[in-house]
């Protein structure tokens, strides 16, 4: 019988469509408002722009209220963007569903989140 085939068809395709699918974050760039932490505990706030450099590339550019300024680039795999500004340790950031970024520097001794504007 050729039925067979074509329900077992039928339920592989249900199957994979119920599967869960990691989503994966388009683009993250725009205008975003920071808020941190320094490692010393003090708060900073400030605004970071984020521009699409092809592929999975990113450049970030920080102004911090206080007017100090930061650029760095970032690389984003999966979930994660790990963005060299000069320092020793990169910022690391964890992108969410709802497109806040969460991140660590200074080696997980200060933190950094990203909200979209």
């Amino acid at each position: 019988m050729r039925i067979w085939p074509t329900v077992a068809l039928v339920v592989m395709l249900v199957a994979s469509a119920l599967l869960p699918v990691a989503a994966q974050p388009q683009d993250i760039s725009g205008t975003y408002a920071v808020d941190g932490t320094n490692p010393n505990g003090t708060t900073y706030t400030g605004t970071v722009w984020i521009t699409h450099q092809g592929a999975s590339r990113y450049r970030f550019k920080w102004l911090i209220d206080n007017g100090d300024r930061f650029r760095g680039t970032g690389t984003l795999k999966g979930r994660t963007i790990s963005v060299n500004w000069g320092q020793k340790y990169p910022v690391i950031y964890q992108v969410h569903d709802d497109g806040i970024l969460e991140g660590s520097w200074a080696n997980g001794s200060a933190t950094e989140t990203l909200t979209p504007n």
